[in-house]
């Protein structure tokens, strides 16, 4: 899980910073393979909640971790557009590549409990 998790962020981070000195037809090109780490990361997180959680507890965890979802991709836009109307477009795309990589701390967090 870390593994994936690490090279899927990174990637992530990276054409996201890499979008910011592209011209259009190279980015447009890059644009499935950013949707392609993206998706990555996420699948892999899905598959550790079995991991993490008791089999009586599962079903509320993954209602948690829908929702947790489900507002994040209702409120990032609303929230990114706001700070990127503050700072500008190129520092507001440098910081979601940065959000992006703070994945990998909580991903080494969870080894220990992977582990077992």
């Amino acid at each position: 899980m870390l593994a994936t998790v690490s090279a899927t962020e990174s990637l992530t981070a990276a054409l996201i910073v890499a979008s910011l000195a592209l011209p259009l037809g190279p980015l447009l090109a890059l644009l499935p393979l950013l949707g392609l780490a993206l998706n990555g990361t996420s699948s892999v997180l899905y598959g550790t909640v079995p991991e993490l959680v008791p089999e009586d507890r599962r079903a509320r965890a993954f209602a948690v971790f829908y929702t947790g979802g489900s507002v994040a991709s209702g409120a990032g836009p609303l929230l990114g557009g706001a700070i990127g109307d503050a700072v500008g477009l190129g520092p507001m795309t440098a910081l979601l590549a940065a959000a992006s990589l703070a994945t990998i701390p909580l991903a080494i967090a969870l080894r220990p409990s992977l582990a077992r």
